[in-house]
């Protein structure tokens, strides 16, 4: 009899092990540059060298001798990747204290040629000792190079090794489960396995003393699951209250939506299972009470039941069956009840499954056994997925409404092809069962679910991150404090949550491809050597780093923002400035802000910014012909906001453009006409050219109204008819005084100008309108005529019989 294991409890940890290594793997990354700050090794790189030599040497024994065993290969790959990550944090520390001496040994310059005259003994003493030190900084940069070479040899040596065994292992052959002589001892068997598992919690409690059965099993045992149950139900009690669905609302929102599926899984599922959860971490604790052939039953009914109570709860809290209004996936009402039937029969067999893979581990399992029980189980859950896979049954409860066809009919190849992969591998995992491959049955049909479940599990964590970006960009803080417009705030919106589903998206897929059998080491370096840096010719690009110079230049211009707004709504209010001063210091606080937000991204990108002053000096002549009207533009402004002499709120006109100025930017400025119309006026035009500023030291201005008058009308009386307008109007000041001038002797009228001063000069063309009424009606009242143009038209008289010609106007009589 072989002794066979069901790979359930090692394919459970796996999963475990692999969802920790990719939630660790983002950390990692980051804080490599940080560990890269060590400049030396704790221990005397020596020491370090032959360590690591001991490691490559003993790996490489073991495994070309008499192989590895899979814990020794774990082990090896464990001390591989440790011998790699110090390795490379030696050279990155050991680069940064390279890095001067070369410069020192550059501003030495070139050591004397033959024949030419010597240089000083110090100078000569000083060269010999950095060059000592260079060529042992860059011996230790090559060992170190070498021993990330060996190491990624033997990590790749032992992962092929590895996957060879594995493949042999998926295509090793059992019995045909379905014939009588597979079927005749496998039932036997059966029979007496479960017997001992029946029996297990019998004989473990008839090996613990009456003491520890009273003090350890009962009274604590007890109080434990009182105290978990109670703490478990007061939550359930709480979460239900405060997020009960109501029945009367037919169209809630998807953040109540989301919140209500999250409380319900967390009442009716999460907390149930975590109880289960106490019970394993207490079980897999030092000092457990539970052992012997029963631990293995413990453990498999523990993880059974966790996966049972997950796989209820939380699909009926997505599907919500009986409220069609609440689901977080609109599919129809028939349609989820199915859906939860059959992920619930789904569940049931894998916790049976895992139950029994648990269980059998203490026991002898012949390969007939199991044949027969993978080609059961196995089975039952194909058929189970095969239920879940009809194109039907995730028809959407809205596919009526317009444009939802086409958008389903776009992606129905995309989903059609990825029911067509999951029915393929379902019927391969069945076809192996049948031919007696059990491990290739175990291997498909397990990833497959685990597949399933991580990309449930993201695709909930999706909406849930979703939702917090809309609600945080929908906050206070975003629409009050940084003042943020709706139409940005939509923008950051579509383009954070693209990103965030680009994140999941590459996140569930190195799960997926790690639960499928890729070593997470592999993939931890892939993802490694393209986050950290990719080499393009000589040029190395690190992602992490852009990610990180990106965050801290958004969080430096975020602070900006809240520097101006604090400016504008706290300080300034305070102060005596006027509106222009206050705008061109919010402003300059803006320029100085941005300033900062790219030196620090430069800085933590890690440009090196010597080379950048060379390429920028390089590039200067092409900037100074290409960018010349950018320049210009750009010191324009720089000086319209030092000298300003035109600030926002002025009523200016300049190259027949009036308006007031609505705001001052680095390139141009935005006029607003009479009209609501916005004139972008480039800088250099306001300062090369003159401008006309109404209100450029103070709002004071006159109004000037021109009146005609018929001749022989009293100039007196219209002088003084225009005086009384002017004085009458509240609107015109009493000093300076206003006053009449007769302009001039018109064509068909005697001219007038009635002028007076207003303080507020944007007032002008209202003032002049009423002037205008006002004089109307008193020149009208005084019987003084505005007349109209005239022309006098004489016809001169000529003899009777005359013709004109038509051609030259002349007499074409002939007399």
């Amino acid at each position: 009899m072989r002794r066979y294991s069901f790979a359930w409890e090692a394919g459970v940890r796996q999963s475990v092990r692999h969802t920790t290594y990719l939630l660790a793997l983002v950390v990692g990354l980051l804080a490599a540059p940080a560990l890269a700050q060590i400049a030396e090794p704790q221990r005397p790189f020596g020491k370090v060298v032959k360590e690591w030599e001991a490691v490559f040497d003993r790996a490489l024994q073991e495994e070309t001798s008499f192989g590895l065993s899979a814990d020794r290969a774990d082990t090896f790959l464990e001390q591989l990747n440790g011998i790699a990550a110090e390795a490379h944090s030696i050279k990155e520390a050991t680069q940064k204290l390279l890095a001067p001496l070369e410069q020192q040994l550059k501003a030495l310059g070139p050591e004397p040629a033959e024949g030419d005259e010597p240089e000083a003994p110090d100078l000569a003493q000083q060269r010999q000792e950095i060059e000592e030190d260079i060529a042992f900084y860059t011996a230790r940069m090559k060992q170190s190079d070498l021993a990330i070479t060996r190491a990624a040899e033997l990590r790749d040596q032992i992962t092929a090794r590895i996957f060879e065994r594995s493949v042999a292992r998926l295509f090793e052959e059992y019995p045909l489960p379905f014939t009588t002589v597979t079927l005749a001892p496998a039932w036997t068997e059966a029979v007496e396995v479960l017997r001992q598992i029946a029996r297990s919690p019998v004989a473990w409690w008839s090996e613990l003393s009456p003491e520890r059965r009273e003090q350890i099993v009962l009274y604590r045992a007890t109080l434990l699951i009182v105290l978990a149950l109670a703490i478990a139900w007061v939550v359930r009690l709480t979460l239900s209250r405060w997020f009960r669905r109501d029945a009367g609302d037919e169209d809630p929102s998807y953040a109540r939506r989301l919140a209500t599926a999250i409380a319900d899984g967390l009442a009716n599922g999460i907390l149930p299972a975590l109880v289960f959860a106490g019970f394993l971490i207490r079980a897999y604790s030092e000092t457990a009470t539970v052992f012997g052939p029963f631990y293995n039953v413990f453990l498999g009914f523990c993880w059974g039941m966790i996966l049972l109570t997950l796989s209820w709860a939380l699909p009926r809290a997505v599907l919500v069956p009986s409220q069609p209004a609440w689901r977080l996936i609109p599919v129809r009402p028939e349609n989820a009840r199915r859906i939860s039937f059959r992920i619930v029969l789904l569940a049931v067999l894998f916790s049976l499954d895992v139950f029994f893979s648990f269980s059998a581990g203490n026991f002898q399992v012949s390969p007939e056994l199991f044949s027969v029980y993978t080609l059961l189980f196995k089975g039952l859950e194909a058929l189970a997925i095969l239920a879940l896979t009809p194109a039907g049954l995730w028809m959407l409860a809205d596919n009526g409404a317009e444009g939802t066809e086409d958008q389903t009919q776009r992606s129905s190849r995309y989903w059609s092809g990825i029911r067509f992969a999951v029915q393929l591998i379902v019927v391969v995992s069945i076809v192996a069962a049948l031919t007696g491959y059990a491990n290739l049955s175990t291997y498909l049909t397990r990833s497959l679910v685990l597949s399933a479940v991580a990309i449930g599990v993201l695709v909930l964590l999706r909406g849930l991150f979703r939702e917090f970006v809309g609600r945080l960009l929908r906050a206070p803080v975003m629409q009050d404090q940084l003042q943020i417009p709706h139409e940005k705030r939509s923008r950051y919106k579509f383009w954070l949550r693209g990103g965030l589903d680009v994140l999941f998206q590459v996140g569930g897929l190195l799960l997926v491809v790690m639960i499928w059998g890729v070593p997470p080491e592999d993939v931890i370096d892939w993802v490694g050597q393209i986050l950290q840096e990719i080499t393009i010719g000589e040029v190395s690009i690190s992602i992490v780093d852009i990610f990180v110079s990106l965050i801290v230049f958004i969080v430096a211009m975020a602070v900006t923002r809240v520097l101006q707004r604090l400016l504008n709504d706290r300080v300034f209010p305070q102060t005596s400035l006027d509106i222009g001063v206050r705008n061109s210091l919010s402003s300059g606080l803006g320029y100085v802000g941005l300033g900062i937000a790219v030196a620090l991204a430069v800085s933590a990108m890690g440009l090196d910014l010597s080379n950048i002053a060379l390429i920028a000096g390089a590039l200067s002549v092409g900037i100074g012909f290409g960018l010349q009207n950018v320049v210009n533009n750009f010191v324009s402004g720089l000086i319209l906001l030092v000298e300003r002499p035109i600030k926002v709120g002025d009523w200016i006109l300049v190259g027949g453009h009036e308006g007031f100025v609505k705001q001052i930017k680095v390139r141009a400025t935005e006029i607003e006409t009479f009209q609501r119309a916005s004139v972008i006026i480039p800088n250099s035009e306001l300062v090369a050219n003159a401008v006309t500023n109404w209100t450029h030291k103070d709002n004071f201005g006159r109004v000037e109204v021109a009146v005609g008058v018929a001749y022989g009308s009293d100039v007196e009386q219209v002088m003084e008819v225009l005086n009384t307008c002017l004085k009458d109007n509240k609107d015109i000041m009493s000093w300076p005084e206003p006053f009449v001038l007769f302009m001039g002797f018109g064509d068909s009228s005697l001219d007038f100008e009635a002028r007076g001063f207003i303080p507020e000069i944007p007032k002008v063309f209202r003032v002049s309108s009423d002037l205008r009424v006002a004089i109307y009606g008193a020149l009208e009242k005084a019987g003084i005529e505005i007349p109209f143009p005239q022309r006098d038209v004489h016809i001169k008289s000529m003899p009777a019989g005359t013709r004109i010609d038509p051609q030259t106007g002349g007499d074409s009589s002939g007399q």
